[in-house]
């Protein structure tokens, strides 16, 4: 681990894809808030012996201040020895996995502390006597007691990445919100953490701007569906030849999906606070599944008019071009991939990505005028679509 370190540690700016669309999330909403990410103290649940914990651990640029895992709890108000974690985080490939009980006491400041969910009669730095950790662990980030811990650490960002369904609810939420006063911006790594009543109470109660999981995390859906699925069709036999045996292509393909993963969530959630801002009584999470339903309801009219799409091969190949990664693009070529796409056994395949690359580019674009734009498509709805592909300036 001390060489893996050596080479990488404090360089990663992203990794995974799923953890890309989070810190793509993250990063456009600090940033719209003049945040820094450096300046911004970090709490996570979840930690270095998960895929999400562990990838949120090598790319997090600011201090880590609390970490709670299936292992224990680690909490320093000074920021967790991000090395010492870093390489806890690199050891998630072995057997068994090290999580945070691996975390070496010696590298805790003097009011840090490490205490293991399954520990008994531990005094922290502080005096505090812990009978059960497992009592500690479950309550930690919900009783009031612990407040003389947390205001120590400034925590102003939280990225769960792990825990139990609805772990923030309605009968604890405002224990939370009261323990955590200092947070300013929750973006949902793992699912469902938050129940709609605890999302809403922390909307309606608090300033804390939150992105929930449906619009946080998909980018992992988004690029098996993309490198696996399409980049199978395409190659078809060749699959193995061309790529998991061709070192370069499958590297490439890697970076494009990562770009890709990172611009959508960039894209969604600068969406999300535009119409936020215009519209402040509805909030962020509500924004996310009101946002789904209108481009769901917008594929429907792209697929209303496919005969016509389909009949503008410009415009299908630009609808190609946006959907692939560039090294597909870039190896096959438009004359080969149009010819697989309209293969009679992949119609049905090419028209799904036509609705759903339209009507999302569309929204992204668009979404803040969302009802004008739907109604100004009707006067012509496929050069509407081909004004989708030029630059913003150009549009009239």
């Amino acid at each position: 681990m001390n060489r893996i370190y050596e080479q990488i540690g404090g360089q990663v700016e992203t990794s995974g894809m799923t953890t890309t669309s989070v810190m793509g999330a993250f990063r456009t909403l600090i940033a719209h808030c003049d945040a820094r990410e450096q300046e911004l103290n970090l709490m996570m649940t979840g930690g270095p012996d998960g895929d999400l914990g562990s990838n949120e651990i090598q790319c997090y640029q600011g201090k880590i201040c609390l970490v709670i895992d299936g292992g224990a709890i680690l909490f320093d108000p000074e920021g967790l020895d991000k090395e010492a974690l870093m390489k806890i985080a690199f050891m998630r490939h072995t057997d068994p996995r090290a999580n945070s009980l691996a975390f070496p006491e010696e590298k805790l400041s003097p009011s840090g502390f490490r205490v293991p969910l399954k520990g008994k009669n531990i005094t922290l730095p502080d005096g505090t006597f812990v009978a059960d950790g497992a009592m500690f662990h479950r309550n930690f980030i919900t009783d009031p007691a612990n407040r003389k811990f947390i205001e120590q650490a400034d925590i102003q960002a939280f990225i769960p990445c792990g825990g139990f369904k609805d772990t923030i609810n309605q009968r604890n939420v405002k224990d939370f919100t009261s323990l955590f006063s200092e947070l300013r911006f929750i973006v949902e790594g793992a699912n469902v953490f938050f129940d709609d009543s605890a999302r809403r109470y922390i909307a309606k109660k608090t300033d804390i701007l939150q992105i929930k999981d449906s619009s946080a995390n998909k980018g992992g859906v988004f690029s098996s569906a993309v490198a696996e699925v399409l980049t199978a069709f395409l190659f078809e036999d060749d699959y193995e030849k061309r790529l998991l045996k061709d070192v370069s292509t499958r590297w490439a393909l890697i970076r494009d999906m990562l770009n890709l993963v990172r611009t959508h969530a960039c894209n969604e959630t600068a969406m999300l606070l535009e119409i936020h801002e215009k519209n402040p009584e509805i909030p962020l999470f509500v924004l996310s599944e009101l946002t789904s339903e209108q481009i769901f309801a917008f594929q429907t009219q792209v697929a209303d008019a496919m005969d016509a799409i389909l009949a503008d091969e410009d415009l299908l190949w630009q609808v190609m071009v946006a959907y692939i990664p560039g090294v597909l693009v870039k190896i096959m070529g438009r004359e080969a991939i149009l010819g697989i796409m309209n293969a009679e056994k992949l119609r049905a395949y090419r028209n799904a990505i036509v609705t759903k690359k339209l009507a999302s580019t569309a929204f992204y674009r668009h979404g803040s005028e969302w009802d004008a734009y739907v109604t100004s498509t009707r006067k012509g709805f496929v050069p509407a679509m081909k004004a989708l592909f030029e630059p913003a300036d150009d549009k009239a």
